[in-house]
């Protein structure tokens, strides 16, 4: 499977809210940072477990959170810049989000080992510059 391929695999299996299809592609030490992380409680969520609860975590706060993939920029092999357009609905709050966010993917062994996700491209940039 190709960066690309494990790329809309993962991000069609999240919109799907299929966890099992999800972590078909997620590496077993696989760390991910999520910007709406913080509102939740957690910043960070590492391996196969964490992304479990992360799922769970956002789908408590969120009615609805789609995520559709509107670019990658590869980098190498293993690494990619997305554009990741976010429609979401507050489960209490019902406030919207429809928006870009930036994804930093790392791919480690065909499966997503890294993902940080960023408001600004200017900072998902300087990340991927650092790594």
């Amino acid at each position: 499977m190709t960066l690309e391929d494990t790329i809309h695999t993962a991000y069609e299996a999240w919109s799907r809210r299929d966890v099992e299809a999800l972590l078909e592609v997620v590496h077993p030490e696989s760390v991910a940072r999520p910007i709406l992380g913080a509102n939740i409680g957690t910043s960070v969520y590492r391996g196969r477990e964490g992304l479990r609860e992360w799922f769970h975590d956002l789908h408590q706060e969120w009615e609805t959170f789609e995520t559709t993939v509107t670019r990658i920029e590869e980098h190498g092999d293993r690494r990619a810049l997305l554009t990741v357009q976010v429609h979401a609905r507050g489960r209490a709050s019902g406030v919207v989000i429809d928006d870009a966010l930036y994804h930093l993917v790392e791919v480690r062994d065909g499966m997503i080992r890294r993902l940080e996700a960023f408001q600004d491209k200017g900072d998902a940039m300087a990340a991927l510059d650092a790594t």
